[in-house]
C-alpha cells in the first residue's frame, strides 16, 4: 500500500450531509479514474472516500463523502482546512472497460462521485464512446449538476435525474445495448441489478461500486 502526504485544501458542502474535500498530494499520485482512497485523519481515524475529480489534475484530489455516525463522522466533523491528512491508495476496480460500446452510468446519491470523474476522465481523453449517465440523487439533491448540466445541453453526454426504475425504462435500449457501471449504496445497487435484469442485460456483466449500507 502506498501512502501519501496531504493538506486539507478546501472543504466544500454539496449537500446537506455531503462534503467534497480538496486536498493537496504531496509529490505524484496516480489513479484510475472510478477508484478510492483510504483517508486518515489527523486523530489517525481511517475511512475509505470516492475520489470524484479525473486523474487529469495529479497535484489535488477531490473527494466526495456522506457524513455518517461513529468516529468517522465525528473526525470529518472536526476536520479543518490546511490539516495534514494521509490518503493511502488508489484503491478499486470500478473502473472503465475495455470495451468498444457506449458506457451507461447508473448511479446513487453519492455514488454520482466516480462516474464524475471517470467521465470527465473521459471527455479530457477525447473517448470516443457514447456517455449515459442515469442518477437517482438524494432528496433532489442534485450533485454536480455544474458539471453534468453544461455537458447535456451541449451534447457532450446524456444525463438525467430520477427514480432509476422511470430512467432505466426511458433508456431500455441502451441498458442492452452498452457496457453497463453502477455505483451506490446497496439498496440502490439492487434496484439497479433488477432494472438491468428487466430490460434484457445481464446483471453479472455490470461492473459495480458499491457504498455499502447507507449511513
Amino acid at each position: 500500500m502506498t501512502s501519501h502526504d496531504a493538506t486539507v485544501a478546501e472543504i466544500q458542502q454539496l449537500a446537506p450531509q455531503v462534503l467534497q474535500l480538496t486536498v493537496s498530494v504531496r509529490g505524484q499520485f496516480r489513479f484510475q479514474p472510478g477508484q478510492w482512497v483510504n483517508f486518515r485523519f489527523p486523530e489517525g481515524v481511517s475511512r475509505a472516500y470516492t475520489i470524484a475529480s479525473p486523474p487529469e489534475k495529479p497535484d489535488t484530489v477531490e473527494l466526495c463523502v456522506r457524513l455518517g455516525g461513529g468516529k468517522g463522522g465525528a473526525a470529518l466533523q472536526k476536520l479543518a482546512k490546511n490539516a495534514k491528512v494521509t490518503i493511502d491508495g488508489p484503491h478499486g476496480e470500478f473502473v472503465l472497460p475495455d470495451d468498444d460500446r457506449a458506457v451507461i452510468f447508473l448511479a446513487g446519491d453519492v455514488g454520482i462521485a466516480p462516474v464524475r470523474s471517470i467521465v470527465l476522465h473521459m471527455l479530457a481523453a477525447k473517448d470516443p464512446r457514447k456517455i449515459v449517465v442515469l442518477y437517482e440523487p438524494d432528496q433532489r439533491h442534485i450533485l454536480y449538476a455544474s458539471d453534468f448540466d453544461p455537458l447535456a445541453r451541449s451534447g457532450a453526454i446524456t444525463h438525467m435525474s430520477g427514480p432509476i426504475e422511470t430512467l432505466s425504462e426511458r433508456h431500455r435500449a441502451a441498458i442492452t445495448s452498452s457496457a453497463i457501471m453502477a455505483a451506490g449504496f446497496e439498496e440502490f445497487l439492487d434496484r439497479a441489478r433488477s432494472c438491468v435484469k428487466k430490460y434484457g442485460a445481464d446483471p453479472a456483466t455490470v461492473i459495480e461500486e458499491s457504498f455499502g449500507n447507507r449511513p
